[in-house]
């Protein structure tokens, strides 16, 4: 099957024949329909060390099951499936409570050599994590349910009350999902910055409040009070590159700071200026087991809108020269690679 394997950072991603999955006890081999282009997938190709050669990126993706695993129930060949991307040990304390993301071993998928993700023809997963798509959700549309997860799981996280204003960091899949969470939630005003015109473009029609032009406003907190009257009580990172001291630096004293851009460069910043502000800072990472099936059914019942987020499709062949764009700044939300 053909598959993109990561070669080096500053190297394009390599289009090679490699075996198809078998499955394993408890696992299902599925045909990949749609996988996104995750910008965790752009940092980790940054970082050296983090991606061993011939890593497989690629966990947010939709399915056709092709293989049912040894010890499975439920799941027949040509059933439609999304998946938590992981692989957790089964047999430690979180895994024996119920809780997998938690678990102290687990395997996080198309980041580690021993569970390849889905920039690929063929891919595996967990069945106990996967969900069955229902007929009426474009396989499109169900590879967003993950980064919408995140989004989700980040505003869980939170702990944000009813009415709080809040501003956004960026205006990418994951700034969008807070936002759209923010509004299903009851925020108050819910105010996003960035700096590319097509994402602010987006942000207005989801339905922000506040829209910022980073470009013309390098402290967006004021500029949310200027159209506000009020400053943020929560300000959402969701740009995954070092801004925690700016942010530090025009957060407003007592706010939450909650860094959902899961940024993999090192950051610098100055314990004290936080502290005079007595500010709180929250780190959340992506979502729990129960999330996914709440996002598929708020999808299915019309009150999450997945329109507009999917901006391009790509084959494998053409995936690495995109894979290079979207490491560059360009107008896209979500590109997904239909093999």
């Amino acid at each position: 099957m053909k598959a993109l394997q990561f070669q080096g950072v500053g190297e394009p991603l390599h289009l090679a024949d490699v075996p198809r999955p078998a499955a394993e006890p408890g696992g299902l081999v599925f045909k990949v329909k749609a996988c996104g282009i995750c910008a965790s997938d752009l940092h980790a190709a940054e970082v050296p060390g983090l991606l061993q050669f011939g890593n497989v990126l690629g966990h947010e993706y939709a399915g056709t099951v092709v293989e049912v695993g040894p010890g499975v129930s439920g799941w027949t060949v040509g059933d439609r499936l999304v998946a938590l991307p992981a692989k957790p040990c089964g047999a430690c304390p979180a895994c024996s409570a119920g809780a997998p993301q938690a678990c102290s071993a687990i395997v996080a998928q198309g980041f580690d050599p021993r569970m390849p993700g889905a920039y690929a023809e063929y891919a595996t997963c967990m069945a106990g994590l996967a969900m069955k798509i229902p007929d009426g959700l474009s396989d499109n549309d169900a590879a967003t349910i993950e980064p919408l997860a995140v989004g989700l799981g980040a505003w869980k996280a939170a702990n944000v009350p009813p009415g709080t204003d809040v501003l956004i960091i960026g205006a990418g899949i994951i700034g969008l999902s807070v936002a759209k969470w923010a509004r299903f939630f009851g925020a108050g005003d819910v105010g996003i910055s960035e700096r590319v015109p097509a994402r602010l473009a987006r942000a207005r029609r989801i339905g922000a409040g506040v829209v910022i032009d980073a470009t013309q406003h390098t402290d967006p907190v004021a500029e949310f009070r200027r159209q506000t009257g009020r400053t943020p009580s929560v300000i959402f990172e969701c740009v995954g590159r070092p801004l925690l001291a700016h942010l530090i630096d025009i957060a407003p004293h007592g706010a939450q700071l909650v860094l959902a851009g899961t940024g993999m460069q090192p950051e610098s910043f100055t314990v004290v200026s936080a502290a005079l502000k007595r500010l709180r800072m929250s780190f959340p990472l992506a979502y729990t087991a129960d999330d996914f099936p709440f996002v598929q059914r708020m999808i299915a019942a019309g009150r999450i809108a997945v329109d507009g987020l999917v901006t391009a499709t790509v084959s494998l062949d053409d995936a690495p020269a995109m894979f290079a764009l979207l490491g560059q700044p360009n107008d896209h939300c979500k590109v997904l690679i239909t093999p």
